[in-house]
């Protein structure tokens, strides 16, 4: 008799993986010392370029994650989505929890991030070297100058005759 679940995890055998209740890029994380509030500032899923290829920066990921608790890792994989290749791949970084009933927030700053071309990319949440938990999704898009600067500056033009 051939077993379907041979070769994987079953249920009870896999991982705990923590639940992601964030994935947000922004600009900068700044915690405040007094209230231990975070404040994301210039949030994004959409960045504007005048060419290509070209680096964004300064760039900061916030991850808020529960239900897990003890020593992990976490590390993470800058992706073009078109063709599923890898441009930056992170260190490994200590995680350690010790309530899974409370949230553990985690602020990285990034790495310039280098868009060879137009399109989408993605930043891979990697948990305990094995398991993709959460993604951030960014669209790098060509900016197209406005002519209303050229317009405003001419008027309204009347013929002659």
């Amino acid at each position: 008799m051939h077993n379907l679940n041979e070769g994987q995890a079953s249920p009870v055998n896999r991982p705990l993986l923590p639940l992601v209740q964030a994935i947000i890029l922004c600009d900068r994380v700044y915690k405040d010392d007094e209230t231990r509030k975070c404040v994301l500032a210039g949030t994004f899923n959409q960045i504007p370029l005048v060419d290509f290829p070209c680096e964004y920066q300064p760039a900061s990921l916030y991850l808020n994650l529960s239900d897990f608790s003890g020593q992990h890792t976490v590390s993470f994989r800058f992706k073009r989505l078109n063709d599923d290749s890898v441009i930056e791949e992170s260190p490994e970084f200590p995680l350690e929890h010790g309530d899974r009933r409370e949230h553990h927030e985690c602020i990285f700053e990034l790495p310039p991030m280098v868009f060879s071309e137009p399109g989408r990319y993605t930043w891979e949440v990697v948990f305990d070297r094995t398991e993709v938990i959460g993604t951030a999704d960014v669209e790098a898009v060509m900016l197209v100058p406005s002519n209303d600067y050229e317009e405003l500056s001419e008027g309204p033009q009347e013929e002659q005759g």
